[in-house]
């Protein structure tokens, strides 16, 4: 719904930091394309751990597009009776309007996303030649933007592409300032559009999504075998990390999603497993059974073994 200027006057800005105040410290939000002299697109990141869910309501000053790029975390935005879920690695895409109230929703944990907000105007002299190209929904938008009360905005959810994220993360921590910087955030505007804004660029969607999936799992699979590999070592998460190719979070967050356990309860599993087949095998005592899956300590071995089997070490080399 479009409401008058004046119910609006005490919301928030889709930027405004207040209510992430409550967030542990070293949270994050920031305007950044601010001291660019751009008016006609704006850039914003949040990253921040809160311990409950936040809901506010806020507005856009101008109408427009917003592409929402969640990094890490969940919510959910709504605005003139049309929502949308989102998690990590996937791009909302919302039309704002100058007096449409538009209602946020943070899921509690960790929360890194990137806003970028582009004007109907800037969209228009972009795409004024290059109408019948881009996405029908996008085009309505842009070229069509006189939607009236109780008409559904344009909405859309899709998976992150890699080129898409890396735009993100880049603009969250910019590598360039100063009077080189309006060029730079143009450039990232645009790069972002090239690739987000045609059709063709999302046919292939389907396979996309088999890909990301493909390669969650491959890194699921790197990372156990990192594990396994390196039985006898304290868990290092920077070096599993590294061998899959990813951050630390990221892994523990994507390992946590496809098995069901922490990296640290996977790999407690895994020694106490060997640990087993050691003690059937009769070749070793539980000292030396302990020593050989990485416990230093043997009251340690004991109490994880026996938070695995149900027995401690002992007890279940005499049921052998």
């Amino acid at each position: 719904m479009i409401y008058p200027k004046e119910q609006l006057k005490n919301l928030i800005k889709l930027e405004d930091s207040s209510p992430w105040s409550s967030a542990k410290r070293g949270w994050r939000v920031e305007l950044l394309n601010e001291d660019s002299g751009l008016n006609d697109f704006t850039f914003s990141t949040i990253e921040a751990d809160i311990s409950k869910d936040i809901n506010y309501e806020c507005c856009s000053d101008e109408e427009g597009l917003l592409l929402r790029v969640c990094l890490e975390g969940s919510g959910t935005i709504s605005t003139a009776g049309v929502k949308q879920d989102y998690f990590p690695n996937m791009v909302v895409a919302i039309q704002v309007a100058p007096y449409g109230k538009i209602n946020c929703f943070h899921k509690k944990g960790r929360q890194r996303f990137v806003n970028f907000r582009f004007t109907t105007s800037f969209l228009r002299s972009i795409f004024e030649n290059d109408k019948e190209n881009i996405r029908a929904g996008l085009s309505s938008l842009i070229f069509e933007n006189d939607r009236v009360e109780g008409e559904a905005p344009f909405i859309l959810r899709e998976f992150l592409r890699t080129e898409e994220r890396d735009i993100a993360e880049s603009v969250a921590n910019p590598s360039i300032s100063g009077a080189a910087g309006k060029l730079w955030f143009k450039a990232k505007a645009m790069e972002l559009l090239s690739g987000w804004s045609y059709a063709d660029s999302r046919d292939n969607k389907e396979f996309f999504c088999s890909r990301q999936k493909r390669a969650v799992l491959e890194r699921v699979d790197k990372a156990k075998e990192y594990l396994s590999d390196n039985l006898q070592s304290p868990l290092d998460l920077n070096s599993v990390a590294k061998s899959c190719a990813c951050s630390p979070h990221y892994l523990s967050r994507l390992f946590a999603a496809e098995t069901g356990m922490t990296l640290s309860l996977y790999l407690r599993k895994l020694r106490i497993n060997k640990a087993c087949g050691l003690l059937s095998s009769g070749r070793l005592n539980v000292s030396e059974a302990s020593l050989e899956v990485g416990y230093q300590s043997l009251s340690h071995f004991a109490r994880a073994f026996r938070g695995v089997v149900g027995v401690s070490p002992s007890q279940y080399a005499r049921s052998l």
